[in-house]
């Protein structure tokens, strides 16, 4: 007789049974959100890692999709050098099957998989019911070694920024991919887990460059001389965030929020069921993480697209990063994630250089 369930790899023809556990799936906090891969999920994937790994738990007595996890590599800066380091995401279990065994007989094949390997893996400070998993010493789990906290700042693209004088600003263009690509060599080593990019690839069929565009890039010179960089990029044709809801007091305080934010600006926040509206901040690099570079690069972008069809920019920091003080003083809301490292090995946070920041590029979460 068949076993009920098998954990196996995922294949392109399981898209579809994926995008439906994903409704399946939200994310509980005050604010209930479900993140979405529509039309194909494996699209999303592929720009999170450089070299993908999707597994799925069939449940061949039902025909159906009881999990899913993905634990790919991508290519990031550890201590100023390149090396390869798994990401773990995606981690959803139907509600038919959360409970039982079915997250012992998960991390059992995570277990199987990483060996020596150590993954990073990010988890809104909302989630509990995630925090309080990882948190549960469970023999079956791997340590979960807390590296920091992101702040994601979401910003009103509505809402005038007032731009520091000096630099000039403009788009980037294909002429601009060598001084690009030698001014983030010089700087992205500076800051843990950034992930590598090559510029040349933008435009290719490298599906990790899926949809960035060149003339999206930001430049800020100061007398000829790149001095900040950061792209927008706009992923609603392959990921999506959904509003499911919201718990408690927020219920109340999403009508004043939206109230407010017709008379002060701010961040709309949608009804249950509708899709948040925004563009992703990518590859911000500035010398000597300048706040003024990094404020002008800003108020460039929102004079762009302030009369666009999106409501905000999206951008990830470490939290002890000093640019947070200029946009915690711009209109909008943040969220707050732990990042962890997580290992059935040794602890890898001990070879780290904990002086350097480092950067979360949301837009590859």
């Amino acid at each position: 007789m068949q076993p009920q369930f098998n954990i196996r790899k995922a294949t392109n023809e399981d898209s579809s049974l994926l995008l439906e556990l994903l409704k399946h799936t939200h994310q509980e906090g005050k604010i209930h959100l479900n993140f979405e891969r529509e039309p194909n999920y494996f699209h999303a994937t592929m720009v999170s890692t450089n070299l993908p790994e999707v597994w799925v738990m069939e449940d061949n007595h039902h025909s159906k999709l009881a999990a899913v996890f993905s634990i790919g590599k991508r290519l990031v800066y550890i201590n100023g050098n390149k090396h390869w380091v798994r990401y773990g995401n995606d981690l959803r279990i139907h509600s038919d099957y959360q409970g039982g065994r079915t997250l012992y007989r998960l991390f059992k094949k995570y277990r199987e998989l990483m060996q020596s390997d150590w993954m990073q893996t990010v988890i809104l400070e909302d989630n509990n019911a995630s925090i309080s998993t990882v948190s549960s010493g469970r023999l079956i789990l791997p340590t979960y070694y807390k590296y920091g906290k992101i702040v994601t700042h979401i910003i009103d693209i509505k809402k005038d920024i007032k731009s520091p004088a000096g630099n000039t600003i403009r788009r980037a263009n294909n002429d601009d991919v060598g001084i690009i690509q030698t001014f983030f060599d010089k700087h992205a080593p500076n800051k843990q887990f950034y992930p590598h990019y090559n510029f040349a690839k933008i435009g290719s069929r490298d599906p990790y460059y899926k949809d960035i565009k060149i003339e999206n890039i930001f430049l800020s010179f100061e007398e000829g001389t790149l001095q900040g960089m950061c792209g927008i990029w706009d992923q609603k044709e392959f990921k999506q965030t959904r509003f499911m809801g919201y718990a408690g007091t927020m219920k109340l305080l999403r009508h004043i929020n939206n109230l407010s934010k017709k008379i002060l600006g701010g961040i709309y926040l949608p009804k249950s069921g509708e899709k948040a509206n925004y563009v992703l901040l990518h590859s911000l690099l500035c010398e000597a993480n300048d706040g003024h570079v990094f404020l002008g690069l800003l108020a460039a972008i929102q004079q762009a697209y302030r009369d666009s069809q999106y409501e905000a920019i999206s951008l990830g920091l470490d939290e002890r990063d000093p640019l947070n003080y200029f946009c915690n003083e711009l209109k909008g809301a943040r969220l707050k994630s732990n990042h962890y490292l997580a290992s059935y090995d040794s602890d890898p946070t001990r070879g780290l250089d904990s002086s350097l920041l480092f950067y979360p590029e949301i837009a590859r979460l």
